[in-house]
């Protein structure tokens, strides 16, 4: 478990529908993508799915995990009453799993088997759209610290 995450921050995470992922290539240019994900043990899982987007490993998000693994991924609650807003944003590390047996490091199976099946009961639309696209990517995110503000609804 990461001890960055508090129980309310967790709550306000695992409660999320959608977050932002913001990388940036080697010489430093942001990119920045809204994702679905899941938080599982302290660490942050956003798949790349099967919808038609040419080669999954050529979308800039991978690319530049690749290049720079540094990431910043931000959730926030917005309402028009500004007393009820609030945001969690995580900066850390990202690494990509991959469901290509041979290519994993020992243990990461487990890790992209479980990762999946969250994604899967977190999103239902997972029955319809390939989960991890066709080479099976899925994003990990290693927060190294955690911002807080305003109210964590969960």
């Amino acid at each position: 478990m990461n001890r960055l995450l508090t129980p309310r921050v967790s709550r306000f995470l695992e409660t999320a529908r959608a977050g932002h992922l913001a990388t940036a290539d080697a010489r430093g240019r942001p990119h920045v993508v809204p994702v679905v994900f899941v938080l599982d043990r302290g660490r942050i899982y956003t798949p790349i799915d099967g919808k038609p987007k040419g080669d999954p490993r050529k979308l800039r998000r991978i690319r530049n995990i690749a290049e720079n693994p540094r990431v910043a991924f931000l959730v926030d609650h917005y309402e028009e009453d500004w007393t009820k807003l609030g945001f969690v944003l995580l900066q850390g590390t990202a690494s990509i799993l991959t469901s290509t047996s041979g290519a994993l490091e020992p243990g990461e199976e487990d890790e992209y088997q479980r990762s999946k099946a969250l994604l899967r009961k977190k999103y239902p639309q997972y029955e319809f759209v390939s989960l991890g696209g066709p080479d099976g990517l899925i994003i990990c995110i290693t927060p190294e610290s955690c911002t807080t503000w305003g109210q964590l609804w969960a």
